[in-house]
């Protein structure tokens, strides 16, 4: 459950301000800690590069509190399934708006799919929709857990979710003597803080009982001279040995969690989508060439950006001069021909459509382009037809 903790004691995550710095309390002589990016990034940072090294496809994040690391995770193109869950209910219902699809996200659809889901309920109970997952985060989470949630926790994440990959980040008690304020534990709701030997143990009993390995890091490193003390927040890397045949008790109609937000995003596995997606870039690809072919024929100079040759990205630089030969785009009356191969060599359009054949297709069977009767032509209008003139 990540939650920054509330003043005081101070700002240990750095979610005030980009910088903690922490003055009082630290043995004589030693630096201020200073964590920069704050402690809070360095944690997500650490889980997108793990997630998306693994290319899980089905991931989810437990205690996601008000859903930042979901609303990061949602940009990772691997994943499918996109999971939160959390106990309290009001949090999620306030913070699910930052999941919803950017306008950014129907421009530009995903090449797949992913569906967004936040549930409400317990990470101590079982639940059918959380098995097969690839990838499980818990940002924080333990030390909210009281003894008997922490009890039955492993079997339900190891024994029961049985994901490939588990990242559990929580403090690092040893680190406590640097920060200040803190009296016994750095925020009002952890009932208990473990030292490096006291969660590594744990961790390791558990990988040893669900047949899973352990690799020991952390994030937030302290200054010159507390190297003995290790990392402010300490994390474990649990990867499954071999997939295990969980007996799994529940059945899918008896859920124990409260579905509170669920979206889908747009993605060119549908179909609509994708033909979609491809008329608007020929569109788009058409409505440059006319700009630029006017401006020619009227004497004027054309200008634009020359994108990079695989980038995907289109821009009127693409038709630069020496390559107006290969175009051979005519005006006849109040139609401008443009050649279909010539649209076709646009990177993003020939990898949406993957043919020339299917290209063709595509805009046949669509009202927003005019085709000549060969197919082989695009018919554009020469002129603006928003134009006054």
């Amino acid at each position: 459950m990540e939650t920054p903790p509330s003043p005081p004691p101070p700002d240990v995550d750095g979610t005030l301000g980009l910088t903690a710095v922490l003055f009082r309390g630290r043995p004589r002589g030693m630096e201020p800690v200073t964590f920069r990016p704050p402690l809070y990034k360095q944690r997500y940072q650490l889980v997108v590069e793990l997630l998306e090294s693994c290319r899980a496809r089905k991931v989810a994040d437990l205690g996601c509190a008000q859903c930042t690391l979901l609303s990061r995770l949602k940009f990772c193109s691997c994943i499918e399934t996109l999971i939160g869950v959390d106990r309290d209910l009001d949090l999620l219902k306030e913070n699910r708006r930052y999941l919803s699809p950017l306008p950014c996200d129907y421009l530009q659809p995903r090449p797949s799919p992913l569906t967004v889901r936040l549930y409400q309920g317990s990470v101590a109970v079982k639940d059918p929709c959380m098995v097969d997952c690839d990838f499980v985060s818990c940002i924080e989470l333990i030390e909210h857990l009281d003894a008997t949630e922490l009890a039955t926790f492993p079997c339900v994440l190891f024994g029961y979710m049985n994901p490939a990959v588990v990242v559990i980040t929580t403090p690092n008690a040893d680190f406590n003597i640097l920060l200040p304020g803190i009296k016994q534990f750095r925020h009002c709701d952890h009932k208990f803080e473990w030292s490096r030997s006291e969660f590594e143990a744990w961790c390791l009993n558990n990988g040893h009982k669900y047949h899973y390995s352990v690799e020991f890091t952390g994030v937030g490193v302290g200054p010159a001279g507390a190297e003995a003390l290790g990392f402010c927040t300490q994390i474990a890397i649990f990867r499954r040995e071999h997939a295990q045949t969980v007996q799994r008790e529940l059945k899918k109609s008896e859920s124990p969690y409260n579905l509170v937000y669920e979206v889908v995003y747009p993605s060119l596995k549908d179909q609509k989508i994708l033909q979609d997606t491809i008329l608007n870039e020929v569109i788009f690809a058409s409505e440059c060439v006319r700009q630029r072919f006017m401006d020619s024929s009227a004497g004027r100079p054309t200008e634009g950006r020359r994108q990079g040759a695989d980038d995907g990205v289109w821009a009127p630089a693409v038709f630069s001069p020496h390559l107006s030969g290969d175009l051979e785009v005519s005006r006849v009356g109040s139609r401008l021909y443009i050649p279909l191969h010539a649209l076709f060599t646009i990177p993003r359009v020939r990898y949406l459509s993957g043919s020339l054949r299917c290209l063709q297709e595509i805009l046949q069977a669509s009202d927003r382009v005019k085709l000549s009767h060969t197919g082989s032509m695009v018919l554009y209008p020469a002129e603006d037809e928003n134009s006054d003139n």
